[in-house]
């Protein structure tokens, strides 16, 4: 049984005449005529009944009527969804962000991705910078949500810039002083300005130490919003200095990437 025959017979029904039917589908009679003859030979029953030059279904027909509707029905979406998915109108993506990242500027840009393109899966996940870029080299990630490591695999288009200000401990000596400058800065254990490419330091396991006294960080204004603000303060940088979040990918084709990119650019 082939799709073909399928349109054939469903046209034949509609019109009941054979040659309408293959004017509408712009083949021979003969072709038609011929392509039931065998669809028949393959069920094992006839599908219309000929009287002169009247036709009509036959009790087998009209069921086999039923189940070719659901056949080409199931067939146009099939299509549908190939065509989507071979031009990224479906599919998935899977993007990657710094643990902490400023919360509206993920869901801002993942909602208007949505909103174009409402058939595409979105799946995200939350990672150190490192390991941010690691999935995204090996193919894990898609996209990424980050801060720029200046590393030639990659390409860096940016997003968003923030002010930078310096975490503390609430109960450090630090920690009554309404700003900041270079020279005052001591026993910081993490600056984002300089990213440790090999640091084996977690976000989170930083801010335990820092809210535990052990140190401070320079961070991006959003951090300060985090789990553990109860016992952090931030402190402005002055004179004001700002970093900006990037959007990170590398070269690898993937169709739903390059509209997320589109999208975000």
């Amino acid at each position: 049984m082939k799709i073909r025959q399928i349109e054939y017979f469903l046209e034949v029904e509609k019109t009941l005449n054979i040659t309408k039917a293959a004017r509408n589908m712009y083949v021979s009679q003969t072709a038609v005529t011929k392509q039931l003859q065998l669809l028949e030979e393959e069920l094992g029953f006839a599908l219309f009944l000929r009287e002169n030059k009247r036709m009509q279904l036959t009790e087998g027909g009209a069921f086999f009527k039923q189940e070719a509707l659901r056949l080409m029905h199931q067939y146009h979406l099939t299509e549908q969804n190939i065509s989507a998915y071979r031009y990224g109108e479906s599919g998935c993506i899977n993007i990657g962000f710094v643990k902490n990242l400023d919360t509206e500027l993920l869901i801002s840009y993942l909602s208007l991705f949505r909103s174009k393109y409402p058939e595409i899966e979105v799946n995200p996940y939350g990672y150190s910078n490192l390991a941010l870029h690691q999935h995204i080299q090996n193919g894990t990630l898609d996209v990424g949500f980050g801060i720029s490591m200046n590393n030639s695999r990659f390409h860096y288009r940016s997003l968003k810039s923030y002010p930078l200000v310096l975490l503390t401990s609430k109960s450090g000596p630090l920690a009554g002083i309404n700003e900041i400058s270079e020279q005052e800065l001591e026993n910081v254990l993490f600056d984002v300005r300089n990213y440790p490419t090999n640091s084996p330091l977690e976000f989170e396991g930083m801010l335990i130490k820092i809210a535990c006294g052990y140190g401070n960080a320079i961070v991006h204004q959003f951090a300060k919003k985090n789990r553990f603000q109860d016992y952090l303060v931030s402190i402005p940088l002055i004179p004001c200095q700002m970093k900006t979040i990037s959007l990170i990918y590398d070269d690898h084709y993937c169709r739903t990437k390059d509209l997320f990119i589109e999208t975000c650019l």
